[in-house]
């Protein structure tokens, strides 16, 4: 039986796992998961996009997942999955796990979460196979790096960064999608505002920091940090062209940092050309990721042949991806405007 998590589950998420399988995100480098506090929260809270906690019992065999939202995005990430108990003759942690995964699809497509996401380890090979065969498919990889005492005998230059403004977020999605393949844009379905940074901090989520370099209209990079009690992630958009910038962007980031806890910074494969600076300066990789991705929701085709009485649900324009040199985004025209004006014309001739 799966479900959402109860009051009576709590005491399992209190134990410690026989095992366990942790995806760590941006958010979760940061700010350490509590697997019981996240589960208390979801059963406090209720089914919704803020998070989900699904249980899966079978003859004295427990296993959960855990999905946290993402403010304001029909999204959810999926953060661990574990298993309690069992022993032979129990469902094993991979069944288990699979069966959850689809009855989180299902829970997502409920609750209206048209995206489901995951930052799944490369050694998690036999975890992957689940996840594919549950329908998720990886749109792009990444490598986790973390500073191991940095180098300053290239010199201390730093960036002139300036703080991050609210009228930056056009010009920042813009150099997103200067330098992000189409493909990604397309599974990641930014939009303009999700590049605002929040105007409180929420008690679970790391506190976020952000600075531009160049014009307000044509920014050459973006840096993003991220802080929480377990280290500091650093991400950031350079233009290729400037990627000799990289190290005094980054310079700039570790110069806003007044503890000593570990740095990471998070390259995807489209941006290797930033791995030779980003080592220079101390950088070393720790690990390699693949992004999943899953789409729980469809376009619906209807027949142009319907009553025109009929009530018609507003056309949703599709997601939008930036390329190089746009100033706006593009707005699809629609077709059905002069189509709908000529039936209207010869109306009109007919009464004249």
């Amino acid at each position: 039986m799966i479900r959402p998590v109860t009051p009576a589950d709590l005491w399992t998420l209190r134990r410690k796992p026989r095992s366990s399988a942790m995806l760590y995100n941006e958010a979760m480098l940061a700010q350490p998961h509590r697997t019981f506090w996240f589960g208390l929260r979801c059963a406090i809270e209720g089914p919704g996009r803020e998070g989900a906690t699904l249980v899966y019992r079978e003859r004295g065999m427990q296993a959960m997942i855990q999905a946290t939202g993402r403010p304001g995005r029909p999204e959810l990430d999926i953060v661990q999955l574990a298993a309690y108990g069992g022993g032979p003759g129990h469902p094993t942690d991979p069944d288990a796990w699979f069966r959850l995964l689809e009855a989180l699809v299902i829970y997502a497509g409920h609750h209206r979460v048209q995206r489901l996401y995951a930052a799944l380890s490369q050694r998690h090979e036999e975890l992957r196979e689940l996840f594919r065969q549950v329908g998720f498919g990886a749109y792009t990889h990444q490598t986790v790096l973390r500073l191991d005492g940095p180098d300053w005998d290239q010199g201390t230059t730093l960036a002139p960064m300036r703080p991050q403004h609210r009228r930056d977020v056009w010009a920042i999605h813009k150099l997103y999608g200067a330098i992000t393949p189409h493909s990604i844009q397309h599974a990641e379905a930014r939009e303009a505002r999700t590049w605002m940074l929040p105007l409180t901090r929420g008690w679970s989520r790391p506190a976020q920091r952000a600075w531009v370099l160049g014009r307000e209209d044509d920014l050459t990079a973006y840096l993003h940090l991220s802080s929480g009690s377990a280290g500091h992630v650093l991400a950031l958009l350079v233009r290729p062209e400037a990627r000799d910038l990289t190290t005094d962007v980054l310079r700039f980031g570790l110069g806003q940092i007044s503890d000593t806890l570990p740095v990471y910074l998070l390259l995807r494969d489209y941006q290797q050309e930033l791995m030779l600076p980003a080592g220079d300066l101390g950088f070393q990789p720790i690990g390699e990721q693949a992004l999943l991705f899953k789409q729980t929701t469809v376009a619906v085709r209807r027949s142009i042949l319907v009553p025109a009485l009929e009530p018609r649900t507003e056309t949703q324009t599709p997601i939008a991806t930036i390329a190089i040199g746009s100033t706006s985004p593009a707005i699809p025209t629609n077709p059905s405007t002069s189509e709908d004006a000529r039936p209207y014309a010869r109306a009109q001739r007919y009464h004249q």
